[in-house]
């Protein structure tokens, strides 16, 4: 962190944060009351923008005067719909999706389930509109959290350069772009420079993050998994005499995989010897036996996902990093970010209303002639919903294949909670066994006979031998007593009958057998997420390990 920093006096940072909380939030907030309006407006105004894209062209936007118009000459689509109209733009045939009006600026990289890369275009309205949505959400975090204020942000990004499309324009992922525009007010409070985002190795990533940050009193850290939140206490825990000889020392340890340049750049800059701080963690070290946030960290804010199978394992955080305050980051994709949760420990907010405009499938009625759209003022709490998009990016109606669940509401605005992807579903015997109940059954098990869960993925197994069944599959580190196993499988079967009265149908019927508990070596998992990323080509920071899988992935 930068020196100039401890020269700002703590006031002026303040009046900065609430100043910053009028002109970035308060806008936001005044828009509840009438978020149906506003999010029309901008829908109107986006297809009249459009009229003259080919997309425009082909879906008559010169005819369309109200939402109702819209969905009649706009189908719902996914991204395969869009995918000639993107490999357009990305050749240079810019006016396929953005109006003139409007300047391609780049794109950003994502991979569903199948890891075929896809292209998003990112415009100057877009990029806009996104960056809005992110300061709306940081300035009501930290205007929230006002004894935090001057302490240094530990937030990491994914990848910059992931190439070029065949017109030449830059491809990266979301988060390196947000980190690269940054606020200049914001910059000197990073703990961590932007070259250690390049590291690919993620043990190597994590240990530099670590090392560079541990000596900070940190105030905030930004990242969105909460499992990487725990490999990174892990990492310093396993490998704390390095870090306390590095820190000691103003080294970096030769042991991990980190590429030269990046090392200099380092060295040069960011690595100092502090003794004191060395001192420190020793004492913690003898003192407790191990080396963990909550211990050389005094409680800083954690912002990371809370909701959704991947949220799960925030509720284990307390155990590295004490009792600091969390809010969730949102429901944030490659395509935008579609929503900004309000308060600690809720994982729901509000749709970003100035960025798009939302709609939202009933999930009971999939498949069914009646079947309609919804807008956010329609939901009803407790409900679930398939989430549609409209976006400055050029996407319009675009099923992104996330469920959601209606909480309540702020005004007009519905606040949501991202639960699922919607394809993550068993379906042997119509039992519709989704991933969120099976990790949300797997971690009450795993607290009903006392050990602590990590990962689980559950897999419907239509061809076994035995019969129809359900293998779940974890790490023999979380369960290594057999009896405990044994115990928990039960367990789980229990909760899922709870949370599932057709899995408890199924199962009492005999046209679902008993599950099978497969324990796997330790660091399966890890191993798992780096071939993941790889094949995807995406980081780890962003990666969702998946609650369930069909059988012919498995």
């Amino acid at each position: 962190m930068s020196r100039l920093t401890k020269l700002i006096p703590k006031s002026v940072i303040a009046a900065v944060i609430q100043w910053s909380r009028k002109i970035k939030y308060d806008p936001l907030e005044h828009k509840f009351a009438e978020s149906t309006r506003y999010q029309r407006e901008w829908l109107l105004n986006r297809v009249s923008l459009c009229r003259n894209t080919q997309y425009g062209r082909d879906h008559g936007f010169d005819d369309i005067r109200s939402v109702e118009d819209f969905r009649r000459h706009v189908p719902i689509s996914t991204y395969k719909d869009f995918a000639p109209y993107i490999t357009a733009v990305a050749a240079g045939q810019t006016d396929a999706l953005i109006p003139p009006s409007d300047e391609l600026v780049q794109f950003t990289i994502t991979t569903g389930s199948t890891g075929t890369p896809k292209l998003n275009p990112v415009t100057k309205t877009w990029l806009r509109e996104y960056q809005a949505g992110w300061d709306a959400w940081g300035i009501k975090l930290f205007a929230d959290h006002p004894n935090h204020f001057a302490r240094p942000i530990l937030q990491m990004a994914g990848t910059w350069d992931m190439g070029r499309t065949p017109g030449g324009y830059q491809i990266s992922m979301v988060s390196a772009l947000l980190a690269r525009r940054q606020s200049p007010l914001l910059r000197p409070y990073y703990a961590i420079p932007e070259a250690v985002n390049d590291i690919s190795d993620p043990v190597a990533r994590h240990y530099t993050a670590l090392r560079l940050s541990i000596v900070e009193n940190i105030g905030w850290i930004i990242l969105m998994n909460p499992g990487s939140l725990i490999r990174l206490a892990e990492i310093g825990n396993e490998f704390r005499d390095s870090m306390i000889r590095d820190v000691t020392q103003g080294t970096l340890s030769s042991e991990f995989n980190i590429p030269a340049q990046t090392r200099d750049v380092l060295a040069r800059s960011y690595l100092r010897a502090d003794a004191n701080c060395g001192r420190k963690l020793q004492s913690i070290v003898d003192r407790t036996g191990q080396l963990l946030p909550k211990d050389y960290w005094n409680q800083p804010v954690i912002a990371c996902w809370l909701g959704g199978t991947a949220g799960f394992q925030s509720r284990y955080l307390t155990d590295y990093f004490g009792a600091s305050p969390m809010r969730d980051m949102g429901l944030v994709s490659s395509e935008g970010r579609h929503t900004i949760p309000l308060e600690d420990s809720k994982p729901e907010g509000v749709p970003s209303i100035g960025a798009g405009f939302y709609e939202f499938l009933p999930l009971d009625e999939q498949g069914n002639a009646s079947e309609h759209a919804l807008e956010g003022h329609e939901l009803t709490v407790g409900r679930d919903y398939r989430l549609l998009i409209t976006n400055s990016a050029g996407y319009f109606r675009f099923d992104i294949g996330d469920t959601v669940r209606c909480c309540g509401f702020r005004g007009q605005a519905p606040l949501v909670e991202f639960r699922q992807k919607f394809d993550r579903v068993g379906d042997l015997e119509g039992e519709k066994l989704t991933e969120h109940q099976i990790v949300e059954g797997a971690h009450r098990a795993a607290q009903q006979v006392g050990v602590s869960l990590s990962l689980i993925t559950g897999i419907p197994r239509r061809k076994s031998e035995e019969g129809q069944r359900y293998d779940f599959l974890v790490e023999i580190s979380d369960l290594p007593q057999a009896e405990t196993a044994r115990l928990f499988l039960q367990q789980l079967d229990r909760e899922l009958a709870g949370l599932n009265f057709l899995w408890r149908a199924r199962r009492k019927e005999g046209v679902i057998g008993p599950p099978r508990l497969l324990r796997l070596p330790p660091g399966t998992w890890e191993a798992y997420m780096r071939a993941e990323t790889q094949r995807r080509r995406t980081g780890d920071f962003q990666f969702k390990h998946p609650g369930l899988i069909q059988e012919d992935e498995g």
